[in-house]
Protein backbone atom coordinates (compact mmCIF):
# COMPACT_ATOMS: atom_id res chain seq x y z
CA UNK A 1 0.00 0.00 0.00
CA UNK A 2 3.01 2.50 0.99
CA UNK A 3 4.44 1.82 -2.40
CA UNK A 4 1.08 2.26 -4.14
CA UNK A 5 1.21 5.79 -2.53
CA UNK A 6 5.02 6.73 -3.54
CA UNK A 7 4.39 5.76 -6.98
CA UNK A 8 1.36 7.75 -7.01
CA UNK A 9 3.37 11.03 -5.48
CA UNK A 10 6.17 10.57 -7.72
CA UNK A 11 3.48 10.62 -10.63
CA UNK A 12 1.51 13.31 -9.92
CA UNK A 13 4.96 15.56 -9.44
CA UNK A 14 6.50 14.70 -13.15
CA UNK A 15 2.27 15.55 -14.48
CA UNK A 16 3.31 19.12 -12.73
CA UNK A 17 6.31 19.60 -14.17
CA UNK A 18 6.51 22.63 -17.20
CA UNK A 19 6.47 21.19 -20.43
CA UNK A 20 10.23 21.27 -22.76
CA UNK A 21 10.80 24.31 -24.47
CA UNK A 22 10.62 23.44 -28.15
CA UNK A 23 13.98 22.93 -29.93
CA UNK A 24 15.09 25.65 -31.67
CA UNK A 25 15.50 24.46 -35.57
CA UNK A 26 15.90 26.43 -38.70
CA UNK A 27 12.43 25.70 -38.94
CA UNK A 28 10.95 27.45 -36.29
CA UNK A 29 13.31 30.33 -37.05
CA UNK A 30 11.36 30.81 -40.34
CA UNK A 31 8.61 31.03 -38.96
CA UNK A 32 9.33 32.98 -36.59
CA UNK A 33 10.85 35.40 -39.72
CA UNK A 34 7.76 34.97 -41.63
CA UNK A 35 5.38 35.85 -38.47
CA UNK A 36 7.83 39.48 -37.86
CA UNK A 37 7.52 40.08 -41.75
CA UNK A 38 4.28 39.92 -42.10
CA UNK A 39 4.32 42.46 -38.84
CA UNK A 40 6.56 44.53 -41.05
CA UNK A 41 3.96 44.67 -43.53
CA UNK A 42 1.32 45.81 -40.99
CA UNK A 43 3.25 48.45 -39.78
CA UNK A 44 4.44 49.40 -43.57
CA UNK A 45 0.49 49.82 -44.91
CA UNK A 46 0.21 52.25 -41.24
CA UNK A 47 3.22 54.42 -42.69
CA UNK A 48 5.10 53.37 -39.42
CA UNK A 49 8.43 53.16 -41.84
CA UNK A 50 10.60 52.95 -38.27
CA UNK A 51 8.73 49.96 -37.00
CA UNK A 52 8.75 48.16 -40.30
CA UNK A 53 12.09 48.41 -40.63
CA UNK A 54 12.90 47.58 -37.10
CA UNK A 55 10.59 44.11 -37.04
CA UNK A 56 12.16 43.47 -40.63
CA UNK A 57 15.87 43.09 -39.52
CA UNK A 58 14.71 41.09 -36.48
CA UNK A 59 13.29 38.66 -38.66
CA UNK A 60 16.49 38.87 -40.58
CA UNK A 61 18.80 37.89 -37.44
CA UNK A 62 16.57 34.85 -37.57
CA UNK A 63 16.86 33.85 -41.28
CA UNK A 64 18.99 35.90 -43.19
CA UNK A 65 17.39 34.01 -46.30
CA UNK A 66 13.59 35.48 -45.88
CA UNK A 67 12.49 36.66 -48.64
CA UNK A 68 9.87 38.52 -46.94
CA UNK A 69 12.25 40.00 -44.57
CA UNK A 70 14.05 41.39 -47.29
CA UNK A 71 11.56 42.99 -49.16
CA UNK A 72 9.36 44.40 -46.44
CA UNK A 73 12.93 45.78 -45.32
CA UNK A 74 13.95 47.72 -48.72
CA UNK A 75 10.46 48.68 -49.05
CA UNK A 76 10.27 50.81 -45.56
CA UNK A 77 13.67 51.80 -46.18
CA UNK A 78 12.50 53.56 -49.49
CA UNK A 79 9.51 54.75 -48.51
CA UNK A 80 11.84 56.11 -45.28
CA UNK A 81 13.67 57.94 -48.02
CA UNK A 82 16.77 55.50 -46.94
CA UNK A 83 18.01 55.48 -50.40
CA UNK A 84 21.87 53.86 -50.11
CA UNK A 85 20.41 50.96 -47.48
CA UNK A 86 16.75 50.76 -49.59
CA UNK A 87 19.26 49.96 -52.40
CA UNK A 88 21.36 47.46 -50.76
CA UNK A 89 18.69 45.40 -49.45
CA UNK A 90 16.45 45.66 -52.78
CA UNK A 91 19.51 44.55 -54.68
CA UNK A 92 19.80 41.17 -52.00
CA UNK A 93 15.84 40.60 -52.72
CA UNK A 94 16.07 40.13 -55.97
CA UNK A 95 19.29 38.25 -55.76
CA UNK A 96 17.62 35.54 -53.59
CA UNK A 97 14.03 36.12 -55.64
CA UNK A 98 15.44 35.68 -59.00
CA UNK A 99 14.42 32.46 -59.94
CA UNK A 100 11.03 32.26 -57.95
CA UNK A 101 7.75 32.44 -60.17
CA UNK A 102 5.81 33.70 -57.29
CA UNK A 103 7.43 36.65 -56.41
CA UNK A 104 7.30 38.36 -59.82
CA UNK A 105 5.23 41.31 -58.59
CA UNK A 106 7.75 41.78 -55.96
CA UNK A 107 10.62 40.94 -58.08
CA UNK A 108 8.61 44.18 -59.92
CA UNK A 109 8.44 46.18 -57.37
CA UNK A 110 11.94 46.10 -56.42
CA UNK A 111 13.48 46.96 -59.50
CA UNK A 112 11.21 49.79 -59.86
CA UNK A 113 12.65 51.13 -56.56
CA UNK A 114 16.39 50.09 -57.65
CA UNK A 115 15.47 52.26 -60.97
CA UNK A 116 14.09 55.34 -59.19
CA UNK A 117 17.33 55.29 -56.28
CA UNK A 118 19.44 55.25 -59.39
CA UNK A 119 17.46 58.10 -61.13
CA UNK A 120 18.04 60.33 -58.10
CA UNK A 121 21.94 59.25 -58.21
CA UNK A 122 22.10 60.43 -61.78
CA UNK A 123 22.88 57.10 -62.32
CA UNK A 124 20.37 57.24 -65.81
CA UNK A 125 22.07 53.91 -67.95
CA UNK A 126 21.53 51.52 -64.34
CA UNK A 127 18.02 53.19 -63.60
CA UNK A 128 16.33 52.57 -67.37
CA UNK A 129 18.23 48.53 -66.91
CA UNK A 130 15.11 48.41 -63.39
CA UNK A 131 12.56 50.03 -64.76
CA UNK A 132 12.89 47.62 -67.87
CA UNK A 133 13.64 44.71 -65.75
CA UNK A 134 10.73 46.27 -63.38
CA UNK A 135 8.42 46.33 -66.96
CA UNK A 136 9.56 43.23 -68.22
CA UNK A 137 7.94 41.20 -65.03
CA UNK A 138 5.29 43.50 -64.39
CA UNK A 139 3.90 45.43 -67.93
CA UNK A 140 1.08 47.41 -66.36
CA UNK A 141 3.87 48.83 -63.78
CA UNK A 142 3.08 52.03 -64.61
CA UNK A 143 5.90 54.07 -62.04
CA UNK A 144 8.46 52.51 -64.07
CA UNK A 145 6.72 53.42 -66.94
CA UNK A 146 6.76 57.07 -65.23
CA UNK A 147 10.65 56.75 -64.76
CA UNK A 148 11.91 55.64 -68.02
CA UNK A 149 9.97 58.02 -69.93
CA UNK A 150 11.28 60.85 -67.77
CA UNK A 151 15.13 59.59 -68.51
CA UNK A 152 13.67 59.04 -72.42
CA UNK A 153 12.49 62.56 -72.13
CA UNK A 154 15.66 64.10 -70.32
CA UNK A 155 17.68 62.38 -72.98
CA UNK A 156 15.53 63.70 -75.61
CA UNK A 157 14.59 60.32 -77.08
CA UNK A 158 11.43 62.21 -77.63
CA UNK A 159 9.57 59.17 -79.24
CA UNK A 160 10.67 56.71 -76.79
CA UNK A 161 9.18 59.10 -73.70
CA UNK A 162 5.76 59.21 -75.44
CA UNK A 163 5.36 55.70 -75.70
CA UNK A 164 6.33 55.37 -71.95
CA UNK A 165 4.13 58.08 -70.99
CA UNK A 166 0.81 57.11 -72.97
CA UNK A 167 1.01 53.77 -71.46
CA UNK A 168 1.57 54.94 -68.17
CA UNK A 169 -1.29 57.28 -68.38
CA UNK A 170 -3.62 54.68 -69.89
CA UNK A 171 -2.99 52.43 -66.72
CA UNK A 172 -3.44 55.06 -63.91
CA UNK A 173 -0.11 56.81 -63.89
CA UNK A 174 1.22 57.97 -60.05
CA UNK A 175 2.47 60.58 -61.44
CA UNK A 176 0.31 61.93 -64.05
CA UNK A 177 0.70 65.81 -64.44
CA UNK A 178 4.46 65.26 -64.92
CA UNK A 179 3.61 62.56 -67.22
CA UNK A 180 1.21 65.19 -68.90
CA UNK A 181 3.68 67.67 -68.79
CA UNK A 182 6.58 65.72 -70.33
CA UNK A 183 4.52 64.03 -72.65
CA UNK A 184 3.34 67.53 -74.44
CA UNK A 185 6.40 68.86 -74.43
CA UNK A 186 7.48 66.07 -75.97
CA UNK A 187 5.45 66.06 -78.90
CA UNK A 188 5.96 69.85 -78.81
CA UNK A 189 9.96 69.36 -79.63
CA UNK A 190 8.88 66.80 -82.29
CA UNK A 191 7.15 69.08 -84.15
CA UNK A 192 3.53 67.31 -83.38
CA UNK A 193 2.01 70.18 -82.22
CA UNK A 194 -1.58 69.41 -82.58
CA UNK A 195 -0.79 66.17 -80.18
CA UNK A 196 0.96 68.49 -78.14
CA UNK A 197 -1.49 71.25 -77.09
CA UNK A 198 -4.40 68.85 -75.38
CA UNK A 199 -1.61 68.21 -73.55
CA UNK A 200 -0.18 71.28 -72.29
CA UNK A 201 -3.04 73.16 -71.85
CA UNK A 202 -4.30 70.63 -69.60
CA UNK A 203 -0.47 70.70 -67.81
CA UNK A 204 -0.48 74.34 -67.46
CA UNK A 205 -4.45 74.26 -66.28
CA UNK A 206 -3.19 71.94 -63.41
CA UNK A 207 0.33 74.13 -62.78
CA UNK A 208 0.64 75.95 -59.49
CA UNK A 209 0.98 79.78 -58.96
CA UNK A 210 4.32 78.46 -56.93
CA UNK A 211 5.86 76.79 -59.86
CA UNK A 212 5.85 80.40 -62.15
CA UNK A 213 8.75 79.37 -64.90
CA UNK A 214 7.07 76.06 -65.54
CA UNK A 215 3.53 77.98 -66.46
CA UNK A 216 5.96 79.95 -68.29
CA UNK A 217 7.45 77.74 -70.34
CA UNK A 218 4.05 75.36 -71.08
CA UNK A 219 1.96 79.24 -72.08
CA UNK A 220 4.75 79.89 -74.79
CA UNK A 221 4.79 75.81 -76.09
CA UNK A 222 1.28 76.05 -75.76
CA UNK A 223 0.98 79.92 -77.71
CA UNK A 224 4.04 78.60 -80.43
CA UNK A 225 1.89 75.16 -81.28
CA UNK A 226 -0.98 77.76 -81.79
CA UNK A 227 0.85 79.75 -84.22
CA UNK A 228 2.22 76.83 -85.92
CA UNK A 229 -1.08 75.65 -86.81
CA UNK A 230 -2.08 78.67 -88.56
CA UNK A 231 -3.82 80.21 -85.62
CA UNK A 232 -2.14 83.20 -85.46
CA UNK A 233 -4.69 85.54 -83.52
CA UNK A 234 -5.01 82.57 -80.76
CA UNK A 235 -1.62 82.54 -80.13
CA UNK A 236 -1.43 86.52 -79.78
CA UNK A 237 -4.51 86.72 -76.98
CA UNK A 238 -2.33 84.25 -75.12
CA UNK A 239 0.66 86.02 -74.58
CA UNK A 240 -1.29 89.22 -74.20
CA UNK A 241 -3.53 88.01 -71.74
CA UNK A 242 -1.15 85.97 -69.51
CA UNK A 243 -0.62 86.83 -66.12
CA UNK A 244 2.40 85.12 -65.41
CA UNK A 245 4.61 87.23 -67.99
CA UNK A 246 5.94 90.57 -67.29
CA UNK A 247 5.55 93.51 -69.46
CA UNK A 248 8.83 93.22 -70.70
CA UNK A 249 8.46 88.97 -71.42
CA UNK A 250 4.87 89.96 -73.21
CA UNK A 251 6.76 92.13 -76.46
CA UNK A 252 9.38 89.37 -76.33
CA UNK A 253 6.79 86.79 -76.87
CA UNK A 254 5.48 89.02 -79.14
CA UNK A 255 8.39 89.29 -81.11
CA UNK A 256 9.27 86.21 -81.66
CA UNK A 257 5.62 85.77 -83.10
CA UNK A 258 6.08 88.95 -85.45
CA UNK A 259 9.40 87.08 -86.59
CA UNK A 260 8.76 83.91 -87.22
CA UNK A 261 5.36 85.15 -89.10
CA UNK A 262 7.73 87.15 -91.73
CA UNK A 263 8.17 90.57 -90.85
CA UNK A 264 11.49 90.48 -89.23
CA UNK A 265 12.33 93.83 -89.59
CA UNK A 266 9.88 94.57 -87.07
CA UNK A 267 10.39 92.05 -84.89
CA UNK A 268 14.10 93.23 -84.50
CA UNK A 269 12.83 96.21 -83.01
CA UNK A 270 9.74 94.90 -80.88
CA UNK A 271 12.79 92.51 -79.59
CA UNK A 272 15.10 95.51 -79.23
CA UNK A 273 17.65 94.12 -76.57
CA UNK A 274 21.05 92.35 -77.69
CA UNK A 275 22.02 90.83 -74.15
CA UNK A 276 18.31 90.52 -72.81
CA UNK A 277 19.03 92.81 -70.12
CA UNK A 278 17.02 96.11 -68.61
CA UNK A 279 18.76 97.67 -65.97
CA UNK A 280 17.75 100.45 -63.77
CA UNK A 281 19.71 102.92 -61.38
CA UNK A 282 19.91 101.36 -58.40
CA UNK A 283 22.02 101.97 -54.67
CA UNK A 284 25.19 99.86 -53.87
CA UNK A 285 26.67 101.52 -50.43
CA UNK A 286 27.15 105.44 -51.48
CA UNK A 287 26.87 104.51 -54.92
CA UNK A 288 24.42 104.61 -57.82
CA UNK A 289 24.73 101.99 -59.88
CA UNK A 290 23.01 99.69 -62.55
CA UNK A 291 20.95 96.63 -61.30
CA UNK A 292 19.54 93.80 -63.59
CA UNK A 293 15.65 94.57 -63.41
CA UNK A 294 14.79 92.15 -66.27
CA UNK A 295 16.06 89.25 -67.83
CA UNK A 296 14.52 88.56 -71.49
CA UNK A 297 13.89 84.39 -71.64
CA UNK A 298 16.30 82.40 -74.10
CA UNK A 299 18.60 85.32 -74.67
CA UNK A 300 22.84 85.57 -74.18
CA UNK A 301 21.85 86.89 -70.38
CA UNK A 302 19.70 84.26 -69.33
CA UNK A 303 21.97 81.26 -70.97
CA UNK A 304 24.87 82.68 -68.67
CA UNK A 305 23.21 82.87 -65.65
CA UNK A 306 22.36 86.59 -65.37
CA UNK A 307 19.74 87.02 -62.16
CA UNK A 308 16.82 89.69 -61.94
CA UNK A 309 18.93 92.13 -58.74
CA UNK A 310 22.50 91.37 -60.02
CA UNK A 311 23.85 94.56 -59.13
CA UNK A 312 26.76 95.08 -62.44
CA UNK A 313 29.80 96.95 -61.96
CA UNK A 314 31.81 96.14 -64.43
CA UNK A 315 30.98 95.11 -68.16
CA UNK A 316 33.68 94.28 -70.66
CA UNK A 317 36.14 94.87 -68.02
CA UNK A 318 35.43 98.58 -67.80
CA UNK A 319 34.60 99.87 -64.60
CA UNK A 320 30.35 100.78 -64.57
CA UNK A 321 29.49 103.33 -61.90
CA UNK A 322 25.62 103.79 -63.30
CA UNK A 323 23.55 103.33 -66.30
CA UNK A 324 24.58 105.46 -69.23
CA UNK A 325 28.18 103.91 -68.22
CA UNK A 326 26.48 100.40 -68.73
CA UNK A 327 24.99 101.50 -72.01
CA UNK A 328 28.13 103.16 -73.40
CA UNK A 329 29.96 100.04 -72.57
CA UNK A 330 27.21 97.86 -74.48
CA UNK A 331 26.93 99.77 -77.19
CA UNK A 332 30.91 99.26 -78.32
CA UNK A 333 30.61 95.57 -77.67
CA UNK A 334 29.75 93.79 -81.45
CA UNK A 335 27.42 90.97 -81.53
CA UNK A 336 29.06 87.57 -81.61
CA UNK A 337 31.90 88.95 -79.17
CA UNK A 338 32.37 87.19 -75.80
CA UNK A 339 32.72 89.25 -72.75
CA UNK A 340 32.06 89.14 -68.73
CA UNK A 341 29.79 91.33 -66.39
CA UNK A 342 31.17 91.57 -63.31
CA UNK A 343 28.19 91.43 -60.44
CA UNK A 344 27.53 92.01 -57.23
CA UNK A 345 25.16 89.11 -55.83
CA UNK A 346 23.53 88.67 -52.35
CA UNK A 347 26.82 90.46 -51.16
CA UNK A 348 29.37 88.23 -52.95
CA UNK A 349 31.15 89.27 -56.62
CA UNK A 350 31.30 87.10 -59.47
CA UNK A 351 32.07 87.75 -63.21
CA UNK A 352 29.62 85.87 -65.62
CA UNK A 353 30.65 85.33 -69.66
CA UNK A 354 28.32 86.20 -72.08
CA UNK A 355 28.06 86.63 -75.99
CA UNK A 356 26.75 90.06 -77.48
CA UNK A 357 23.87 89.13 -79.73
CA UNK A 358 21.86 91.51 -82.28
CA UNK A 359 17.75 90.70 -81.59
CA UNK A 360 17.83 87.96 -84.05
CA UNK A 361 20.47 86.57 -82.73
CA UNK A 362 18.66 86.15 -79.43
CA UNK A 363 15.83 85.45 -81.35
CA UNK A 364 16.96 82.22 -83.11
CA UNK A 365 18.76 81.13 -79.76
CA UNK A 366 15.48 80.63 -77.99
CA UNK A 367 15.19 76.98 -78.02
CA UNK A 368 11.66 77.08 -77.90
CA UNK A 369 11.91 78.11 -81.55
CA UNK A 370 13.72 75.40 -82.97
CA UNK A 371 10.60 73.13 -83.61
CA UNK A 372 8.91 75.91 -85.73
CA UNK A 373 11.92 77.18 -87.95
CA UNK A 374 12.25 73.13 -88.64
CA UNK A 375 8.93 73.23 -90.63
CA UNK A 376 7.13 75.72 -92.46
CA UNK A 377 4.02 77.47 -90.39
CA UNK A 378 0.86 76.96 -91.42
CA UNK A 379 -1.90 79.12 -92.73
CA UNK A 380 -4.88 79.13 -91.94
CA UNK A 381 -8.02 78.62 -94.26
Amino acid sequence: MRLFLILTLILTLQGCQTAPEPVDTSETRAAKALALAAAAKEAYEHREFAQAIEQARRGLQLDETSLDSWYWLGTALFAGNQDDEAFTTSKRFVELGAARPDRQGQLAQAYDRLGWISFRKGRMDDAVKYFSLAIERAPTLAHALDGRGQIAYLKKDYPAAVRDFSKALELGSTAHQIAVESRGLAYYWMGNFAKALPDLKAAFESTGADRRTDRKDLLRARAFCHLALGEQETAANLFARAQDFSEEERRYNLAVMTYLTGDKELALRQAGKRTGITVKEAKLNAAIIARVDKVAPGSPADKAGVQVGDEITMANGIPVSNIEQYREVMRSIPPGTKFTLSIVRNGAKRGLSLTMGDAEYVIKSDPYLAPLLAKPLRSKN
